[in-house]
């Protein structure tokens, strides 16, 4: 997945919970922590990582990032393509 397509997902779902400059500062902080700011693509485990980069800011984007890791974002994770083993 293009890192820009996941870092669009990855705002529209913390946008529920928190303001677009909030959830664009998390992401950002996330991709860097993890990494990849500059990355064109991110794998699954990627995507693992930044949740787990996300969930580390706490409250609101941490429960967030929770689900999204439980129920997938665009198009990844178990819930979004098949059963969970």
């Amino acid at each position: 997945m293009f890192t820009s397509q996941a870092v669009a997902d990855l705002a529209l779902m913390l946008s529920g919970v928190t303001t677009v400059d909030v959830a664009d500062r998390a992401i950002k902080q996330a991709l860097r922590t993890t990494g990849l700011l500059s990355a064109p693509t991110v794998d699954q485990d990627d995507i693992a990582r930044l949740l787990v980069a996300l969930a580390a800011q706490g409250g609101p984007i941490e429960e967030m990032a929770v689900e999204m890791a439980i129920h997938g974002i665009g198009g990844t994770g178990p819930a979004a393509g098949g059963r969970a083993s």
